[in-house]
């Protein structure tokens, strides 16, 4: 029987070429989005997960607290890990680390620059991830040791196999010899920051300009810990809530601060709070795609189901034939569930090979390295599923609507498409372009939003700006580099500071004035500069001066603030000129404009900024218009003569600054693709609907001619109502565009106004492309031989 309705099926194949060929390629592009953002959805919840025990490890995080407002970090104190390890016998592990650094590692004659961070010895046994190499109880457990990835040995030493190997790491503290002592596998997508080497916290630890990690004051680091089996971590977050303010370096200080916990495998999805509540946070965009790929596989559905109601007439006669042949009704049900799913597995396959051959530019759009997992069972099952469904759905409705066909509307050639069909088929329709016209007024939103914050005034000078940081003997011959690279005239200015402005650095709540109000707060970012700052980076002085060379200690002893923290401080006076940072006064020599150093989904903060270099290990370089090709290569000869150990390298601000919205980007590029790609699906549809109304109607078109109708009049017959289906799909199209595009914006503290224009755009492009496919069947039909339609039998 399976096999007779297969014969039959590809009979009906062979007989409707054209539907046939829409529905695959309608269905196989349906497909190929759905199984890529499968791939995509899938490897974000692998992302900190899947690793043993991984259910009783959590991230210390704080609620940080400043006046009205609540600031919720992962950051904490350097010495909080192994507290409380000593104290919480709900702890069973605890481990402190770093944030990631970039450090050039020599082997032999290789010589390669690998990020990676700091971290306490228990970190492997809390974040189990897989060794290749290497014993984990013994890993990070001395300070000689260090663990590379797969990836960096490689890189090294040429193989995997390297445990007892020596590589040393050059670094602005000189050469520190380390063994290797462990080798993870290639960790792929399953971490949310790829790294390629950890070393022993204590090391960090241990130098002495990192004497601030020793106090319960200061945050930097993060902490990890693996809480025993069967711990409440709500009633331990409870327990844990004054820990900070409970020691004795705190006590007499009180603390702003309250601890709580996060499970560690939540945390790449849901982590985000908004003044101490927690956010949807990333998982929202995965929402977003899983919906977008559900709407694209639902659309390509429609196109079968429209184009095979629209065939009924043409079906009718096989139905009845088979009908008075003794078929019932479930035996018609089945055949043509049977074509569906036939069209369906013939457009899987196509679907997988147009994912294997577009994933390298779909990796490229969200910054993964995805692969089809064909040995993986779980994946043809999945698969297999959403053939099923698919193939279901599609031909579900024709398949009931074709077989309660009657016997003798068939043989009296009374079939036709009753009213409720019709109705039907052009809900369908609308319900396609409502989502079209939805995805596209989206994607002119968020290409607006993204395009602002990347061209918006910064109250810096992003462009013709070069930042090099100050590797190895760099840094010591900072001052010979500052005069030699000022010695070419393309080049502007020179300067460097702790800071990269993308992103909080070294912030301060201990920031004091007189006739401040003891019960206010707030977080103030700091900036350690050298001379020249302000210059280099093409900020603007609204009041006072720049620290200067003329003004010796004055410029030392004194401080720059930003305009938001000059309104702060001078509220209720606006005379006052002098703070205290710490223990230390300071008076206000000069107010900038507000700069942006975080994006702007974040809202302007205040920041001061001081004349202490000591740790200014970026250093930043104007280069004047139009000659930044050839100052690159002075700059990399000056680099390379007075620090030859180190590859030169170099970013360019405005190339930084954008990568704090590779997110948003992301999401830009992608709701394009999908745009795009539903408005194909769509017009395919169209395209089937348009050549089968066409035909419909070729006598009444061949009677208009030989009346003498135009051209135009008889587009008009065919393109009206599917121009007025679709006009109506723009219509609610944009109220829901308008809705979801404001909730998203809000996500921004600084952004664009939905504009008037952005529907008409929308519905300029849906109509544009609509009306284009329709008519090219319309303009068919319209230059046929009108003879040849009226003899039509």
């Amino acid at each position: 029987m399976l096999s007779n309705y297969i014969k039959i099926a590809l009979r009906g194949f062979t007989k409707h070429k054209l539907t046939f060929l829409i529905n695959t390629v309608g269905l196989s592009l349906g497909l190929w989005a759905a199984i890529q953002i499968g791939l995509w959805i899938k490897s974000e919840f692998e992302v900190g997960k899947g690793l043993p025990e991984i259910e009783q490890a959590y991230r210390v995080m704080e609620h940080q607290t400043y006046g009205s407002e609540i600031f919720t970090t992962t950051s904490t104190p350097g010495i909080l890990a192994e507290a409380m390890k000593e104290n919480l016998a709900e702890v069973e592990k605890a481990a402190t680390y770093s944030w990631d650094e970039v450090h050039l590692f020599v082997s032999g004659d290789k010589r390669v620059k690998l990020t990676g961070f700091y971290a306490g010895a228990d970190y492997l046994q809390i974040l189990q991830y897989p060794f290749v190499h290497g014993n984990r109880e013994k890993a990070l457990t001395d300070k000689s040791h260090i663990v590379l990835t797969e990836d960096a040995a490689i890189k090294l030493f040429g193989k995997t196999d390297v445990i007892g190997e020596s590589v040393e790491m050059v670094s602005n503290d000189g050469r520190e010899l380390y063994v290797v002592q462990g080798v993870l596998a290639d960790l792929k997508n399953n971490v949310p920051n790829r790294f390629e080497y950890i070393l022993p916290y204590k090391v960090m630890f241990d130098k002495p300009y990192n004497q601030w990690l020793g106090f319960w004051g200061n945050n930097g680091p993060s902490t990890i810990l693996k809480l025993q089996a069967g711990t409440d971590a709500d009633k331990f977050s409870a327990s844990i809530k004054d820990f900070i303010l409970k020691q004795k370096q705190v006590e007499n200080e009180g603390s702003n601060v309250e601890l709580f916990v996060f499970p560690q495998s939540e945390l790449y999805l849901h982590g985000s709070w908004k003044d101490g509540k927690l956010q949807e946070g990333r998982i929202k965009t995965v929402k977003l795609f899983a919906m977008i790929g559900f709407f694209i596989l639902i659309i390509a559905c429609i196109n079968f189901m429209n184009l095979s109601t629209a065939k009924s007439q043409k079906r009718a006669k096989e139905v009845g034939v088979r009908k008075v042949s003794g078929a019932d009704k479930a035996s018609l049900v089945y055949q043509f569930l049977s074509e569906s799913l036939l069209v369906t597995l013939f457009s899987g396959l196509l679907a997988l090979i147009l994912v294997q051959v577009t994933l390298p530019i779909f990796n490229n759009l969200t910054g993964k390295m995805l692969e089809i997992p064909y040995s993986e069972l779980t994946f043809w099952v999945q698969l297999v599923g959403v053939l099923a469904f698919t193939g279901l759905v599609a031909g579900s409705y024709p398949a009931f609507y074709l077989s309660a066909t009657k016997v003798v509307s068939v043989f009296k050639n009374h079939v036709k498409g009753s009213k409720n069909v019709v109705l039907a088929r052009k809900g369908l329709v609308l319900f396609q372009f409502i989502l079209a016209t939805g995805l596209i007024l989206s994607t002119v939103v968020i290409f607006r939003q993204i395009n602002y914050a990347l061209n918006q005034d910064l109250g810096y000078e992003k462009n013709q700006l070069v930042s090099v940081e100050l590797d190895g003997d760099l840094f010591q011959k900072y001052d010979i580099l500052k005069t030699r690279l000022e010695s070419n005239p393309s080049i502007e200015s020179v300067t460097r500071t702790t800071h990269n402005l993308t992103g909080r650095s070294s912030n301060t709540g201990d920031v004091n004035w007189e006739g401040k109000d003891p019960a206010f707060n707030t977080l103030f970012e700091r900036f350690m500069v050298d001379y020249d700052f302000v210059e280099t980076m093409g900020m603007k002085l609204i009041e006072g001066t720049d620290f200067s060379r003329e003004k010796g200690a004055d410029s030392t002893l004194s401080v720059i603030v930003n305009r938001r923290a000059f309104e702060i401080i001078t509220q209720n006076n606006p005379e006052l000129r002098t703070i205290s940072i710490g223990e230390e006064t300071r008076q206000i020599s000069g107010v900038v404009e507000d700069f942006h150093f975080q994006s702007f989904h974040q809202s302007m903060e205040p920041a001061f900024m001081l004349l202490n270099p000591s740790f200014g290990f970026n250093s930043f370089i104007r280069v004047k218009p139009g000659e930044m090709e050839s100052t690159l290569s002075f700059i990399q000869s000056v680099v390379e003569e007075l620090n030859p150990e180190f590859p030169f390298s170099y970013r360019f601000m405005d190339e930084t600054y954008a990568r704090m919205y590779q997110d948003d980007v992301r999401l830009r590029d992608l709701a394009q693709y999908f745009s795009i790609l539903t408005i194909l699906i769509s017009c395919l549809g169209l395209l089937g609907l348009s050549a089968h109304v066409a035909e419909q109607k070729t006598k009444e078109i061949g009677i208009r001619k030989v009346l003498g109708a135009s051209t135009f009049s008889i587009l008009n017959v065919i393109n009206r109502e599917f121009i007025a289906i679709v006009s109506i799909s723009i219509v609610i199209g944009s109220g829901l565009g308008y809705w979801f595009m404001s909730d998203w914006l809000e996500g921004y503290a600084y952004r664009i106004d939905f504009e008037w224009w952005f529907i008409p755009l929308a519905a300029i492009v849906i109509l544009g492309i609509a009306l284009l496919t329709v008519t090219t069947q319309s303009i068919k039909a319209a230059r046929a031989n009108p003879l040849n339609a009226i003899k039509t039998d």
